[in-house]
């Protein structure tokens, strides 16, 4: 656990998606196994995971096994994930409170963004997969690379004109850390390795949001603004 100096209250929060938000860690290999790809997608993996390609190739060439599919059946298998208990919750008390909410993910961008429409997020920040008339064209976009979320984090508060003291990020993996250092205050859910958990000032063991916004305050009484009914 770090320790840091945050700004209280709150302002911003900053999400990761999958394995955060939704219980699904991997949306590319589910995808691949929902569309029967997983052997035709195996090869690609194998040669990202080993660093013989980059990982913007590795990425073009996920997209590229989904050319000609149409976004709405990806979209709808991507629906079927559920979201952790406690999420939508968790996400609507922040919004109560007044904080502007944001995800930054490594998935791909149209299901960020129907997440983003489901729970009431401002700002999404995702891998841009190429789509032309609803349909995936296999081509890519703005690629979010291999431990660059520190930098896409930075990026988004410029935009929002966001003191990081006071903004909150919250993830699950080790692709979070460089937007944990980003922030004021970091929160872990149900970290996947000991780096993750290093790296933040407050862990969740369970994946269950519930209690988030209650940890929040039991760490500081002051940490987030009351919520506006």
């Amino acid at each position: 656990m770090t320790t840091r100096r945050y700004r209280a209250p709150l302002r911003w929060a900053i999400f990761d998606l999958d394995g955060t938000l939704k219980q699904a860690r991997d949306p590319y290999v589910y995808l691949h196994e929902r569309l029967g790809m997983a052997e035709a997608a195996a090869p690609i993996t194998e040669a990202g995971l080993s660093g013989r390609i980059p990982y913007e190739e590795w990425f073009r060439r996920d997209v590229g096994l989904w050319r000609g599919q149409p976004v709405a059946r990806l979209q709808a298998l991507l629906r079927e994930i559920p979201y952790h208990p406690g999420a939508r919750e968790a996400v609507a008390d922040l919004r109560r409170r007044g904080l502007r909410l944001a995800i930054l993910t490594t998935g791909p961008h149209f299901h960020a963004e129907m997440v983003a429409e489901e729970l009431g997020f401002e700002r999404v920040v995702a891998n841009q997969v190429g789509v032309q008339d609803g349909t995936v064209t296999g081509e890519v976009g703005r690629v979010i690379p291999l431990g660059g979320k520190g930098p896409a984090l930075r990026e988004l508060l410029e935009v929002w004109g966001a003191d990081p003291a006071a903004c909150l990020a919250v993830g699950d993996g080790e692709s979070d850390v460089p937007m944990f250092r980003e922030v004021g205050l970091a929160v872990a859910v149900c970290p996947e390795s000991p780096a993750v958990r290093q790296a933040a000032d407050l862990v969740l063991e369970s994946p269950d949001l519930t209690g988030l916004v209650g940890a929040l305050l039991a760490l500081d009484p002051h940490l987030l603004p009351p919520p506006v009914r």
